[in-house]
């Protein structure tokens, strides 16, 4: 294996023979040299920009097999967190030449010579935007984080305790999680687009489910402090709740189904939260059915009215009218008092 810097990267399908190729410079002895890469893995690929490191391994290539083996060429395995930063991890003008003139790999660790005003910034490739401020996500002992470079992440974790002391083996961590649990063994997914906020360059920050950009969160046991709008009554919000629950927060979701339709299900209720309204529709189509068992009971009774007043006994019917009415004005009272609950 070797470490070598990226010069040039491969980003059109023109050739299908130089597909995902990066230049990569190198050194042997005291001359620098520059050789072609490919990834390993084509299922899980990390684009380097220029001016990182990577990992170069040697293996076979496409017309290799069992005569002939010494077809190969080379691949590239990840690149080198050099800075521990996890928008980039270049090294400004570090290219084939400034290799040579550091002698060895072991030169090149050592560190690169000043650079001078004259060389302007550093060139990470055509459409790469540096993030300088942008912070990492603090981790936790056990988890399996994957990050992108602008604030994209999907972590892997539990719920740790005790996680910012300090003792002979582990340094304590600089942040607790956001989430609690009575049960720190409960596994969370959690997947962020875009960190709402961040602490500075080579700083943790924490998932934060009220100001990241969008996020899910699977939990299995775990309570969440996310705000929201005033719940139906018998809704239990997820701060309190600690049962497997999913969450799926942005300034704006939609659900589009393409040919069929968007199927919402719940055993005990679909619950709505609105600016003016938070509603149980279980409850709320309840309300629906019975004012419409209202407005039968009122049909039926102008119906038997008219049908008296025909037959010229209208002054019998009046009792039975006026029985309907009390009925009528109970049930609207009743619905009403629903309403209200409902509103906020």
């Amino acid at each position: 294996m070797i470490f070598g810097t990226v010069e040039n990267i491969v980003l059109d399908d023109k050739d299908s023979e130089k597909l995902y190729k990066i230049y990569v410079a190198t050194t042997t002895g005291l001359t620098g040299n520059t050789i072609e890469a490919y990834p390993l893995d084509m299922t899980s690929k990390k684009i380097p920009v220029i001016g990182e490191q990577v990992m170069v391994v040697l293996g076979s290539n496409a017309d290799a097999n069992s005569q002939k083996r010494s077809s190969v060429r080379n691949y590239y395995i990840s690149t080198v967190g050099i800075q521990s930063n996890i928008n980039h991890n270049a090294l400004p003008k570090l290219n084939s030449k400034t290799l040579s003139s550091l002698g060895n790999l072991d030169g090149a660790f050592a560190g690169v010579p000043a650079q001078t005003s004259t060389q302007g910034p550093h060139k990470f490739g055509n459409g790469f935007v540096e993030k300088s401020d942008l912070s990492q996500l603090q981790p936790y002992l056990g988890d399996v984080i994957f990050e992108g470079r602008f604030g994209q992440s999907i972590r892997f974790g539990y719920t740790p305790r005790n996680v910012r002391r300090t003792d002979n083996l582990v340094d304590g961590a600089t942040l607790e999680p956001s989430w609690t649990s009575s049960r720190p063994e409960a596994p969370i997914t959690i997947i962020r687009n875009g960190a709402g906020f961040s602490r500075g360059y080579n700083k943790f920050v924490v998932e934060d489910i009220n100001k990241d950009d969008a996020s899910i969160y699977l939990a299995s046991k775990q309570k969440l402090q996310i705000k929201t709008r005033p719940l139906s009554l018998g809704v239990t919000p997820s701060a309190v709740y600690e049962n497997p629950q999913v969450v799926i927060t942005s300034d704006r979701v939609m659900l589009v189904s393409k040919k069929d339709g968007v199927i919402l299900s719940g055993e005990k209720g679909v619950y709505v939260s609105t600016p003016d309204w938070k509603a149980d529709m279980n409850n709320m189509f309840n309300q629906i059915e019975q004012i419409k068992n209202q407005l039968t009971t009122i049909t039926t009774a102008l119906t038997a009215v008219t049908t008296g007043l025909s037959a010229t006994a209208g002054v019998a019917a009046v009792p039975s009218v006026t029985a309907e009415i009390s009925k009528l004005t109970a049930g609207v009272a009743q619905i009403t008092t629903q309403l209200q609950l409902m509103k906020n």
